[in-house]
């Protein structure tokens, strides 16, 4: 089976093959999740306010890692649970996001009385 989407930037339809069992368990905020159909990356610009949280991070870890040797591999577990945990959050905000704003949709369309 070939699932079709439109990539709404360029108007491009993409497809990619999937099992029958694939479809049946994907959900489609998912697929748009993982897919960047929308280059949101590429669009995205860093701000000067994530910029320095992103430097205070690297130098505390690099603080860290001078003061802890010997913790090196427990740090990068931690790194590893932390960015897990991170990924699982963003994906679970991006859903309800998704589903407010077809909430918003949903209401919009409704006829005026």
């Amino acid at each position: 089976m070939r699932i079709s989407a439109i990539d709404w930037n360029t108007g491009k339809v993409f497809s990619f093959a999937a099992s029958i069992l694939e479809v049946k368990y994907m959900d489609i905020i998912d697929v748009l999740y993982d897919s960047d159909t929308f280059r949101l990356t590429e669009l995205e610009t860093v701000d000067d306010r994530y910029k320095a949280a992103l430097d205070r991070l690297i130098s505390i870890e690099r603080s860290f890692k001078e003061l802890c040797s010997d913790c090196q591999k427990l740090f990068e577990e931690y790194q590893t649970a932390d960015i897990d945990l991170h990924n699982l959050s963003n994906r679970n905000e991006f859903r309800k996001g998704f589903k407010v704003g077809a909430q918003l949709v949903l209401e919009m369309i409704k006829p005026i009385k």
